[in-house]
């Protein structure tokens, strides 16, 4: 069978599209991939897509470039993981075949797509089907043994072991990392010994990685499903690492400083407004507490999921030392650290999402 996967940015590919096409290549299926436009791109992600052994690989192109071709795909089966629902509607239209899209968020009924997600809690139609999270079964593929071997930290039994996660947007990275230097200088004043490390995917090329270890940030390339089963804590932002760690059940807080406003992308007639100087970071920071309040107060996944404080969070006027202060204080809790780990691992669910997944979308968008 013919399957064509619709994608955009570096966590879909990564964590919903990774597993997926690992599944239709156990089961035999030709694999077409397209890449969508996406204002959150890291710019590497036709590098990512070239390892997941796809037989056709197309874009990032334009919008129009790409809205043109889609209509010509051949296939079998369409499959979204990610990006605007009005480019797969128009290539399942083309071909006369049904739509599945799996999808974290809310989205109202559309006709002509069968939309699966991860848990029941993300969704508020009754048609919406939960597999299970995706992330989880790349968490799984992460894990091998060539990937363990190759990891280790500095021997130091008695100090906590914390991860740095930049994210995967150019942008906030680069800006992120005198920050993050802060934030290390502030984390070794507060918790002495404490071993620190700067985790980014196997795809980040390896120039970019030359500035962080400039900067002692100590940067590597790991599979996730690795990195986080060994640490104790991590720092992050809000994205698809959160459900990483949760599959791995590793607290940690996960931040979103008013400093990074500018470098946050902004979709549609509000993206071109926050373009402009001085009033730009207004409508950013406007659309910023407005998504964070449609979240009940949220900015992690697993939190806005499941509507409670189950990662640690901290955003708005904050600085490298309140990190550090509210780190040290969940690494001193070792119950609290202990609980946390157990109720990350129970809300994680079950492996298999991907092969349920394909399970419907060969038999036509219908569960079997």
């Amino acid at each position: 069978m013919r399957v064509t996967i619709l994608t955009n940015g570096p966590g879909e590919l990564w964590g919903w599209v990774r597993p997926v096409a690992s599944e239709l290549r156990k089961r035999g299926h030709s694999i077409s991939m397209w890449l969508l436009p996406c204002q959150f791109s890291s710019g590497h992600e036709r590098e990512a897509a070239s390892l997941l052994g796809v037989d056709k690989l197309e874009g990032p192109s334009s919008a129009s470039v790409i809205w043109r071709d889609i209509a010509r795909e051949k296939t079998d089966c369409v499959i979204q993981l990610g990006g605007d629902i009005m480019f797969g509607l128009r290539m399942s239209k083309s071909a006369g075949i049904p739509l599945t899209a799996y999808s974290y968020r809310h989205r109202k009924e559309i006709p002509g797509v069968k939309l699966l997600t991860a848990y029941l809690e993300q969704m508020n139609i009754s048609s919406a089907i939960p597999i299970g999270d995706l992330v989880k079964d790349a968490v799984n593929l992460d894990i091998t043994p060539q990937a363990q071997n190759a990891w280790n930290w500095p021997q130091d039994s008695s100090s906590p072991r914390i991860l740095l996660l930049p994210g995967s947007r150019p942008s906030i990275r680069l800006a992120a990392m005198e920050w993050l230097c802060g934030v290390q200088e502030a984390l070794k004043a507060k918790i002495p010994g404490v071993r620190i490390r700067t985790l980014f995917p196997q795809f980040m090329p390896e120039n970019e990685l030359v500035q962080w270890r400039k900067s002692g940030l100590n940067p590597v390339r790991c599979p996730a499903g690795v990195a986080m089963k060994e640490a104790d804590y991590a720092i992050t932002q809000p994205g698809t690492n959160n459900f990483e760690m949760m599959h791995c059940g590793l607290p940690g807080l996960v931040v979103a400083p008013e400093k990074f406003i500018k470098h946050i992308p902004v979709a549609g007639m509000a993206g071109i407004l926050a373009g402009i100087p001085i009033i730009g970071n207004i409508i950013k920071l406007k659309a910023l507490y407005r998504v964070i309040n449609s979240w009940g107060g949220y900015i992690s996944l697993p939190n806005r999921t499941f509507k409670r404080e189950i990662l640690t969070e901290l955003y708005g006027d904050i600085s490298p030392n309140d990190i550090a202060a509210k780190t040290a204080s969940d690494l001193a809790d070792i119950e609290g650290l202990r609980t946390t780990h157990d109720e990350l691992l129970r809300l994680s669910g079950e492996s298999g999402a991907a092969s349920r997944l394909c399970d419907i979308a060969s038999a036509g968008g219908e569960a079997i």
